[in-house]
């Protein structure tokens, strides 16, 4: 068995080969016996030619080395796959039982069922680009419980002007500035001054610090504006980004006293992602079409928007009454035209 001990790790070491050597990461030396047959195994069916032998971590780390913009949440999830099926082969990974039993792993940790559909949602992108390299001959069908989601949290104008009563000032702008520019909370805590032109009146948001991954454009309104002329005021002359405290760009908002405000004003409970739900339900009650909200709030999927449908009856009201007229003509010129044929 190519297990040894070196003097300055506690953990059984594998060797195989000449130019294998890697930590097992752990002292059991059974276990370690089972990693290394694993391993053996798999090296085995690489040296003949089954690409189907690459390790579950071969390929993860390729994945997100490809992919356009990963997102924290996947390198997250991916970490504490490892454990489990980090030494394993992408083939076994696929199999529908391991599926499942990473399913039931994450079941077994009390993870919600929506947390448990984004793990399964970041293994689902990993196999499919390993069938795309032909590592596997197809991804598998990924089982999810697709909770139903529920309709997005919003304000209204009374209950909004309650909040601001309980912030801060830098707060009050921040909230103001999140409701009439709908951006997602981390793009505005990367809004920097020197992207913000305020004779065209727009600024932009660059691709890698969007989550669609593609620049994004606004253009600035009268009140965010004045919101922003305000931040120059508070804003420490030298500082390079809009939001800042104590000198420094703001990555959270969703902070302690953020949520002791939200329990003062008695309108809980609140995130202040709920303040870009907030602007997009203020915009749709104000006659703006979904299309021109969806390119307003950067979403790429216009299911996202069709959230809001429900706040726009006057959009349908019109529709259907469209239908109504012109189904009331169709009924009027039938029997024109049947007296017509009978002359």
């Amino acid at each position: 068995m190519p297990l040894k001990k070196r003097d300055d790790s506690p953990y059984w070491q594998l060797h195989i080969g000449r130019t294998y050597r890697k930590s097992t990461g752990t002292e059991d030396y059974e276990e370690a016996r089972r990693i290394a047959k694993i391993v053996e195994e798999r090296l085995r069916r690489l040296k003949h030619g089954d690409r189907g032998a690459v390790s579950w971590k071969e390929a993860a780390d390729r994945w997100l080395t490809s992919t356009a913009k990963p997102k924290k949440r996947d390198r997250w999830i991916l970490d504490w796959l490892e454990p489990f099926i980090g030494i394993e082969p992408i083939s076994d990974v696929a199999d529908p039982d391991a599926i499942e039993a990473l399913r039931q792993k994450g079941l077994e940790v009390g993870w919600s069922h929506s947390t448990v559909d984004r793990m399964m949602g970041t293994l689902s992108a990993v196999l499919k680009a390993a069938a795309d390299w032909r590592m596997i001959d197809a991804a598998p069908a990924i089982p999810m419980f697709r909770p139903q989601r529920a309709e997005p949290r919003w304000l209204t104008p009374s209950q909004f002007e309650r909040l601001c009563a309980e912030l801060a000032m830098h707060q009050v702008l921040a909230a103001r500035f999140a409701v009439h520019s709908l951006l997602r909370m981390r793009a505005q805590g990367k809004l920097r001054w020197d992207r913000i032109d305020f004779k065209q009146r727009r600024a932009w948001i660059p691709a890698a610090e969007q989550k669609a991954g593609r620049t994004f454009g606004f253009p600035l309104t009268d009140e965010l504006v004045r919101i922003l002329r305000a931040m120059r005021w508070l804003s420490p002359p030298a500082s390079a980004y809009v939001f800042t405290w104590k000198g420094e760009p703001i990555d959270d908002f969703n902070t302690k006293s953020f949520q002791e405000a939200v329990s003062r004003a008695g309108i809980g409970p609140l995130r202040w992602h709920d303040l870009r739900h907030t602007g997009a339900s203020w915009a749709v009650q104000s006659g703006v079409t979904l299309p021109e909200l969806m390119v307003l709030g950067d979403w790429t999927d216009y299911r996202s928007v069709l959230r809001y449908a429900h706040l726009a009856p006057s959009h349908a009201a019109a529709a259907a009454e469209r239908v109504a007229r012109w189904a009331h003509g169709e009924k009027q010129q039938q029997p024109a035209a049947r007296a017509r044929k009978h002359k």
